[in-house]
C-alpha cells in the first residue's frame, strides 16, 4: 500500500523535496540539473519560499479544496522546521562550506521564521567567526524584534558595525550600480546601522 501525506504548504513540499535529494546523496546542483531548473529555483523551492510560484499554485489548490499528495512522509525533524531550525549551527555549516547564495537564503528563512514564531529566533548570540555574517543575523534580529515591538535580544548590542558596508549577496556574484543604490535605499535600519545592506522585501516573506 502506498503512502500519501497531505501537502498543505510549501515549506512542507520543500521538507520533502530536500530529505529525498539528501537520502539520495544528490547535491542542489546535480538535482536542479537533473531536473532541468536553476539552483536557484531548487534553493527557494527547498527553503519553502512562496515566492518560488508554488505558494500561489496550493492557494489556488485550496480555494478549490483540492491538496497535493507525496509518497514520501513530511519530515519533522528541526533541520525540516524553519521555527525549531538551529541556524547557529546552519550557518556555521554554510558559511564553512562558502555556500554563500544558500546562506543568504537562510537569512530570509531566519527572518520569516522569526516574525511568524512572534519572538527573534535566535535568543543567544550565534557565536559565528565571521564578522560579516554575525552582523547580518544581528541586524535581522534587530529588524524583526522591531516589527514585532519587541526588545532585542541583548546579545545583538555587543556586535559593532562593520567598517566598510557589505552586501551579502557579494559574496557569490557581482552587483551592478543601479541595483546597489536600490538595496541601499530599501535596508531596513536596523541593518544598514550594522553597514549591512540587504533589500526588505528579500527579508518579509511572512
Amino acid at each position: 500500500m502506498t503512502l500519501e501525506t497531505t501537502i498543505e504548504s510549501p515549506a512542507a513540499v520543500g521538507a520533502i523535496i530536500r530529505a529525498r535529494r539528501t537520502a539520495r546523496g544528490l547535491s542542489q546542483q546535480t538535482l536542479a540539473d537533473m531536473a532541468g531548473v536553476s539552483r536557484k529555483f531548487l534553493i527557494d523551492l527547498e527553503a519553502g519560499h512562496d515566492r518560488a510560484e508554488l505558494g500561489k499554485t496550493l492557494a489556488v489548490l485550496a480555494a478549490l479544496g483540492l491538496t497535493l499528495a507525496a509518497t514520501d512522509p513530511i519530515p519533522h525533524g528541526s533541520d525540516f522546521d524553519p521555527a525549531r531550525r538551529d541556524y547557529a549551527t546552519t550557518f556555521t555549516r554554510l558559511i564553512a562550506e562558502r555556500d554563500f547564495e544558500f546562506a543568504i537564503k537562510m537569512l530570509a528563512d531566519y527572518a520569516t521564521a522569526s516574525l511568524a514564531a512572534g519572538k527573534p529566533l535566535l535568543q543567544r548570540s550565534p557565536r559565528l567567526k565571521d564578522p560579516h555574517w554575525s552582523a547580518a543575523l544581528a541586524g535581522i534580529t534587530n529588524y524583526t524584534a522591531h516589527r514585532l515591538g519587541q526588545p532585542a535580544p541583548s546579545w545583538t548590542r555587543r556586535i559593532k558595525p562593520l567598517d566598510a558596508a557589505w552586501m551579502p549577496a557579494e559574496s557569490y556574484r557581482t552587483i551592478r550600480t543601479p541595483m546597489k543604490e536600490l538595496t541601499r535605499n530599501e535596508t531596513p535600519p536596523e541593518l544598514a546601522a550594522l553597514n549591512v545592506f540587504i533589500r526588505e522585501r528579500s527579508l518579509a516573506t511572512a
